[in-house]
């Protein structure tokens, strides 16, 4: 059976090029998934396996070997509608977003476009559901991608991350989601939401999966080595995760950290700024930067095709006054500044990707350590800090909470350790036996949980 023969993208080229299946075996598979699973999870706004497997004979030979892939819908795919999630836009491009052409390059062939929370703005990505519980929200932005790949219905997808939209979602539904030190990968072509803090990059099954993608997306020449170094220095920050994680995902994390010392690995801590503070320094950049983009839309009559909330989002920065944007990239230098400095002797920060589990679909809140905070926020805390710097951060599945729902890892390193940051993922992954269970989509096919 594919699911147990070949488990993630690397796999499946190597069993085409042993001649032990073939690309049309696994798109097979792949549309059953989508055939069976789609009606209730909801990844896509448009999909288009007919034309797929057309284009399939045509694709270059490559490391990415024919493989189905999705592509979040802020991304330009030539000939497919681009829509960011929102019924106030829509058009057909001509041409690929660069991102998109060089998968099609290395051989891949885009399946569809997949969902995600209207223009990027927000962590849920309704009306997707979870694969694991199609009760719990998938994540968000790229939570269509999350949940398209962890279902099975593609081997890699594509997604775009402003302040953990590609970790969050990979967190939630239990797959290896990658973002990219600021710039490695190109965001010409994708609808922005933050210019100074997006970032393009890729989900996938496996870290060894996330190297080959980010190889292709960065334009590098050969898939980057995954051997850490000998001495490895990790540190987790010191009082930021007090009183803030769910007692499911905390048990995970305290689990992590025993296979990172049991890898020789040393754990220590840094210091790290309070949320609150990156809080509103995330939302001085991101808000007026969504603005600017989104402002002829929200000047027209069309910004009634927007949803309340989104639109409200936007029109809250219309009036944010220059000196406080200016002050924030102000600010924004410092604090990169300060990092490089405290990321001087260390190969990475580790922490949870999110401080919980995946939320309830509808819950506008969560409940941590008694305290009741907003979904949004929780979410993003964890991840959002690594937008600002720009640092390489992976999302790497660690193990499940007493509910069943997955916990992410999140492993980031200084700003241009691209590389570093995907071999201690992959040593963790490893180490951590998670790799050897059996891929997210079982869950589906075999009636449990996700059924």
């Amino acid at each position: 059976m594919f699911a147990e023969n070949v488990p993630d993208l690397t796999a499946a080229v190597e069993a085409i090029r042993r001649g032990d299946t073939s690309p049309e075996a696994l798109w097979d598979l792949a549309e059953t998934r989508f055939r069976r699973f789609e009606p209730r999870l909801q990844a896509f706004v448009y999909a288009d396996w007919e034309g797929a497997r057309i284009r399939l004979p045509q694709a270059p030979p490559g490391p990415l070997g024919g493989m189905p892939v999705g592509i979040k819908d802020l991304v330009d795919v030539a000939g497919m509608p681009t829509t960011g999630g929102s019924r106030a836009y829509r058009w057909i491009p001509e041409t690929d977003a660069p991102a998109v052409a060089r998968l099609k390059a290395a051989g891949a062939v885009v399946v569809g476009k997949t969902n995600t929370h209207e223009l990027a703005y927000g962590v849920i990505t309704p009306p997707t559901r979870n694969p694991y519980d199609p009760e719990r929200i998938p994540g968000g932005s790229s939570g269509g991608s999350a949940a398209a790949l962890a279902a099975g219905m593609v081997l890699a997808a594509l997604g775009s991350d402003t302040g953990g939209s590609i970790r969050i979602p990979a967190a939630c539904c239990g797959v290896v989601g990658f973002k990219p030190t600021t710039g490695r990968v190109p965001a010409a072509g994708v609808m922005p939401l933050s210019w100074t803090l997006d970032h393009v990059g890729p989900l996938a099954h496996s870290v060894r999966d996330a190297a080959r993608l980010y190889a292709v997306l960065a334009g590098e020449p050969a898939v980057p080595s995954l051997h850490p170094p000998a001495r490895v220095r990790v540190a987790v920050p010191e009082g930021y995760l007090d009183g803030t994680l769910d007692d499911g995902v905390r048990q995970v994390f305290e689990r992590a950290l025993a296979v990172l010392r049991d890898l020789g690995w040393t754990v220590g801590g840094i210091a790290m700024e309070p949320w609150p503070r990156w809080r509103q320094l995330f939302a001085d950049i991101r808000g007026p930067e969504a603005f600017v983009y989104h402002q002829p839309l929200l000047d027209s009559p069309g910004a009634e095709a927007l949803g309340p909330a989104v639109r409200q989002n936007l029109e809250n920065s219309r009036h944010t006054p220059a000196a406080t944007y200016i002050r924030a990239l102000r600010e924004r230098a410092a604090l990169a500044a300060a990092w490089a400095e405290r990321m001087r002797d260390l190969d990475a920060v580790v922490l949870p990707t999110i401080p919980v589990p995946a939320p309830p679909v509808g819950a506008d809140t969560v409940v941590v350590a008694g305290r009741t905070q907003r979904v949004w926020e929780t979410l993003l805390s964890y991840t959002a800090p690594w937008n600002i710097l720009g640092y390489p951060a992976v999302s790497v599945p660690a193990g499940l909470t007493p509910e069943g729902l997955p916990v992410g890892l999140q492993i980031v390193g200084p700003s241009g350790a691209d590389h570093a940051v995907l071999a201690l993922g992959a040593a963790f992954e490893a180490a951590s036996g998670w790799d050897a269970l059996p891929p997210p989509w079982t869950r589906l096919e075999e009636g449990g949980r996700g059924a």
